[in-house]
């Protein structure tokens, strides 16, 4: 399941700002299919901005998944 996950998906954080959650899907996937993102207007930005500065991973990881992916993922 990880291996088909890892080839086929990206997956966000938006609609589910919990720490584990995003724990447990890197562990999973990893951090290279892992996006940042808002499902704004129906979520708070400064609240989903917030957790995610709180939430412990590496500089590596945290530029991956806020600024890396998106841009490459959508050819922009």
């Amino acid at each position: 399941m990880g291996e088909y996950l890892r080839e086929n998906f990206y997956i966000t954080t938006s609609g589910n700002f919990r720490t584990p959650a995003l724990s447990d899907v890197m562990l999973e996937v990893g951090a290279d299919r892992v996006l940042y993102s808002v499902d704004y207007p129906f979520e708070d930005m400064v609240e989903a901005r917030d957790w995610f500065e709180q939430v412990a991973r590496s500089e590596p990881d945290r530029l991956k998944i806020t600024r890396s992916h998106a841009p490459r993922l959508f050819r922009l």
